[in-house]
């Protein structure tokens, strides 16, 4: 893809733009935010690095692009939440017409690079702009491990090749760092940067606003470098230690051929697929086809439609089983949101309330009709940040019904403010995007315990975005992999429900032994996996569908939360302990808080007659998810608060086989 490069003239912005081209994105343009008043150099923005600003046009001569530049104003940070809406006067709208601008003289643009590390402050806001304008952010560098980062920004440093990287420091504020620090190279200052993180936890790359940089050359600087003549340092505010400097420096021509810039992005570490911790599971794991059992009918249709089930559990609102009888797709999807409009209105909810959908098609070739659909109910310009995480399959429905709907929303009356998760939509090395109405994790700020739910993650190579090769036992492990991913980084360490959906049976026993190995095994086999907790096997239901996005082979969805257990002693509340069921082939897990309690349990039955009789020992107060074939399925469970998931068959986290599966919640006040 063609892009445009967010500069500040800082390592990140400037490294990235490397890694882009690693990726075989065409660099075309740059574009920088700077002050009004260009004799400025703090602007103290809550988003863009001004410190330098006076460098950035020699940029133009040093990569020969065009360079796009706007003003921005102090305080000019209006809108300081974490996930950003379009506000009048913000910044960030000063960033939309920057871009604006590009995509009107370079209308070919399709991408933006943007150096964001860990700041999701900053990520958001540039997901958003980029969003608004159908542009794909490219961030390589989030998420990523920020010695083994600046290990890479040094040996790009030191290289002899011409067009080596050299950033150096222009602003230093934390311990450690004073004025003997400016002007100094990366390479220079990282021994003491080692120091430092070790002694004060001082953040290696000045995530945390340690130092600022300014970069005089780098390997996509083609027609020329700066030279660095003098620096001119500024006298500290008074008992801050802040420092910072103000670099003189010229332009020194000097062409770099293609091969200069291919030598250096060849020189240039990629994160692996798998990381050294998740290759020893893929090396550990073996894959024995399941056999005995016949190829299955996925041109079945059900003769039984669900009734749609809506109760209210807890401080959740659960809609299932939301299906129509119309008989073109579009009039489907538009009657399937009006029945959803109607009983939002009648519980006093709303569409920005949702937290998670499951979307089952009768034809994956039906996604793209449905999701254009889907996404305008779901539009974030209408409700607002956080789309509700989704997990989408094919599977077997009705005759007439193409698409069922069902999915769980928040009832508080401060919905504005309770829900939070993470959307991520630009492309990096971290996991795959989600381009689209749907987050990769929700949560509800009022839950002591971060009870979050995680959309399905299919096996994706995040950088391209790419389905990863034929290999099922590493499309298996990648998968597992991504949904680890986005536990770890939500520190939502507790599994309670988890699912993984297969296209083929084969693929069953493969799954059972890598869920085995990722809950316990792997930490006796490698130290790599010593420090992961052990998850409960029996949690997992396996079940196989007709199809899976992108024809995937697995995907993985579930729900995890941080603590088990909160106890506050300021809270009052909710002392009742819940009582075992002890309900056959089930694995129960309690999640307490001061407020209330919750049970979530996974379940497996054979027959009709212990079906019901598990149903029946489940108190009113609890909503369960029913895996099963239609066909197993004689009647509908009217009165229930049952959500179907029609599958072709269910295993247990040993691969063995069961008529039904199910998931329950309970919940106690």
């Amino acid at each position: 893809m063609k892009f445009v490069a967010l500069i500040s003239g800082g390592k990140d912005s400037c490294f990235n733009i490397i890694h882009c081209l690693k990726q075989r994105h065409e660099l075309v343009a740059l574009a920088n935010l700077h002050p009004v008043d260009k004799s400025q150099q703090e602007l103290d923005s809550f988003m863009f690095q001004t410190v330098g600003h006076d460098i950035v046009p020699y940029y133009a001569k040093c990569t020969g692009l065009p360079l796009f530049r706007k003003e921005i104003h102090p305080f000019g940070s209006k809108n300081v939440e974490l996930n950003y809406t379009p506000t009048v006067s913000d910044e960030i709208e000063d960033l939309y017409d920057l871009l604006s601008q590009v995509l009107k003289e370079i209308p070919d643009v399709e991408a933006v690079s943007v150096g964001a590390i860990l700041s999701s402050y900053q990520r958001t806001r540039v997901e958003d702009v980029c969003a608004r304008l159908g542009l794909v952010a490219l961030s390589y560098l989030w998420q990523r491990d920020q010695l083994e980062l600046m290990h890479e920004i040094c040996e790009a440093s030191q290289t002899d090749a011409p067009g080596k990287f050299e950033a150096r420091l222009v602003k230093v504020a934390a311990v450690g760092l004073n004025q003997l620090s400016l002007g100094k190279t990366l390479p220079e200052v990282f021994p003491n940067l080692m120091k430092l993180h070790k002694m004060y936890d001082v953040h290696i790359c000045g995530e945390g606003g340690e130092f600022e940089t300014m970069v005089l050359d780098a390997p996509f600087f083609s027609k020329g470098r700066l030279k660095l003549l003098s620096k001119e340092d500024s006298p500290s505010r008074e008992n801050d230690s802040v420092y910072s400097t103000r670099l003189n420096v010229e332009f020194e021509p000097r062409q770099l051929s293609n091969l200069d810039l291919q030598a250096h992005i060849n020189m240039l570490p990629q994160p692996k697929l798998l990381n050294n911790q998740w290759q020893e599971l893929y090396n550990h794991l073996k894959e024995e086809p399941v056999v005995g059992l016949d190829p299955v009918d996925r041109n079945y249709k059900a003769e039984i439609s669900y009734n749609t089930s809506v109760s209210k559990i807890g401080k959740l609102l659960f809609i299932s089983n939301l299906h129509s009888s119309s008989e073109m797709l579009e009039e489907q999807m538009q009657d399937i949101f009006k029945q959803l409009d109607s009983i939002f209105s009648r519980n006093g909810s709303k569409s920005s309330q949702v937290l998670h959908c499951t979307l089952i098609l009768n034809d994956m070739s039906l996604f793209p009709r449905v999701n254009e659909i889907y996404s305008n109910y779901f539009d974030v310009m209408k409700n607002g940040p956080l789309p509700p995480t989704r997990a989408c399959i094919s599977s077997i429905l009705s005759n007439n019904s193409l698409v069922q709907l069902s999915l769980i929303s928040d009832t508080s009356m401060d919905h504005a403010n309770n829900k939070n998760g993470l959307h991520v939509q630009g492309r990096s090395y971290w996991a795959p995007s989600n381009i689209g109405p749907y987050s990769q994790v929700i949560w509800l700020n009022n839950d002591y315990n971060k009870t979050s739910y995680i959309s399905g993650q299919i096996p994706l190579e995040p950088a391209t975005m790419n389905l990863s090769t034929d290999d099922a036992k590493l499309q298996s492990v990648l998968a597992l992999k991504h949904f680890d991913t986005l536990k770890t980084t939500t520190n939502t360490p507790n599994q309670l429900f988890l699912t993984c959906m297969v296209k083929e049976k084969g693929l069953i026993s493969t799954i059972s032994s890598l869920w085995s190995l990722y809950c316990t095994e792997m930490a006796y086999e490698s130290d790599l996996w010593m420090s992961k907790m052990d998850d409960p096997q029996e949690i997992l239901i396996i079940v196989q569908v007709n199809q899976l996005p992108r024809d995937a082979t697995c995907e993985w969805t579930g729900t995890a939360c941080k603590d088990l257990v909160v106890e506050e002693e300021e809270l009052d509340g909710c002392t009742r302990e819940l009582e075992k069921l002890s309900l056959k082939n089930s694995k129960e897990i309690s999640v307490k808080n001061p407020k209330y309690q919750r049970k979530f349990i996974t379940g497996f039955a054979n027959d009709m007659n212990e079906l019901i009789q598990i149903l029946e020992a489940l108190p009113k107060s609890s909503k369960v998810t029913l895996y099963s074939h239609p066909k197993d399925i004689a009647r509908d469970f009217e009165g229930s608060t049952i959500e179907h998931f029609p599958v072709h068959s269910v295993y247990d986290y040993r691969g063995q086989f069961y008529r039904y599966g199910y998931q329950a919640i309970l919940w106690y006040e």
